[in-house]
């Protein structure tokens, strides 16, 4: 098995970790309450969003000389009761500009285990794309159930992090967030494209900050591989 798989399973094994860690007191800055909650970079968390709606695009930092900035994905997310409904749509950046497919999610909290401070949710997901690019851009896998599991814990007993847990039927991510300073948080999310065996990288991974400022805003930059590239993702609710 290579390398970059154990990584993943290594990360994975954290995850479970921190579910089974019981933590005695609250974050500086409690993650729940970020507009950001119900998402780590690219796949949502269990937790619900904070605000009914919620905006984010993320930008392709192409060129930093010219410069040249590319809209890679806009997400739209709408929140009722424990029902979330998100809206992706993803284009393509490099080398060509065009539409790539959108994803649209329909994800219900359904085990908030408050002692744990862990949260389970369930959802339905499809996908679209061009009929006849089907193979190349979604696997022809139109639709897909989905889980995600989210944890808060302190681990070792002093470092305190957020886990995401992600499993649809392209898709295994691991994400993580970490406080580092009051409102700043390091976000880090592994992602392993668990059918597409025709890809010549099956795993990417993505690394940065994420920075929680005030009136619901929150921006993200990250540096991701293998495509050699940096991000920005500003988003927002309302």
């Amino acid at each position: 098995m290579r390398t970059k798989t154990w990584s993943f399973l290594l990360a994975t094994a954290i995850q479970v970790g921190a579910v089974l860690t019981m933590p005695s007191s609250s974050w500086a800055i409690d993650p729940a309450a970020s507009v950001n909650a119900a998402g780590m970079i690219d796949f949502p968390t269990a937790l619900n969003q904070t605000n009914d709606h919620s905006v984010a695009a993320t930008i392709d930092v192409f060129d930093i000389g010219e410069p040249d900035l590319r809209i890679e994905n806009f997400r739209y997310g709408y929140q009722w009761g424990d029902l979330q409904l998100l809206l992706d749509t993803h284009a393509l950046t490099r080398p060509e500009r065009d539409f790539d497919y959108t994803e649209l999610r329909v994800k219900l909290r359904v085990l908030p285990l408050d002692e744990l401070r862990t949260t389970l949710a369930l959802g339905l997901l499809g996908r679209s794309t061009f009929e006849d690019e089907r193979w190349a851009r979604i696997d022809d896998r139109k639709a897909s159930l989905f889980f995600a599991l989210t944890n808060q814990a302190y681990l070792f007993g002093s470092l305190p992090m957020m886990t995401n847990l992600y499993l649809d039927n392209v898709f295994a991510s691991l994400g993580v967030k970490m406080e580092v300073y009051q409102f700043i948080m390091a976000v880090l999310e592994m992602d392993y494209y668990h059918t597409m065996s025709w890809l010549e990288d099956r795993e990417r991974g993505k690394i940065g900050i994420e920075i929680d400022g005030e009136q619901n805003f929150y921006f993200q930059v990250f540096y991701a591989h293998p495509n050699k590239h940096a991000l920005i993702q500003i988003g927002t609710g309302f």
